[in-house]
């Protein structure tokens, strides 16, 4: 099936997507963000849907990176604790 390539605007900017038709509507992915895939009816409901995705894929993303600078923080002081004993 053809292959439609198109970018949507989200709160964290714009971004590549590729819109592919299927029997019951149109499957669309971001490439450039590993697992982010939806669908809608129409082109208009599935970059909506995506946009969605995008947003929460990279909010995750950002919650991941403050959870593992936490923890990175944590063990750092903790190490620098012992070396002062």
């Amino acid at each position: 099936m053809k292959k439609i390539k198109a970018k949507v605007k989200t709160k964290y900017g714009v971004h590549e997507i590729i819109l592919e038709k299927d029997e019951r509507g149109y499957v669309v992915e971001a490439p450039n963000l590993d697992g982010v895939l939806s669908w809608g009816k129409n082109i208009k409901e599935a970059k909506e849907m995506v946009k969605e995705a995008i947003d929460l894929c990279i909010e995750c993303l950002v919650e991941e990176r403050i959870h593992l600078s936490r923890k990175r923080q944590a063990e750092i002081t903790a190490k620098d604790l012992l070396r002062l004993k």
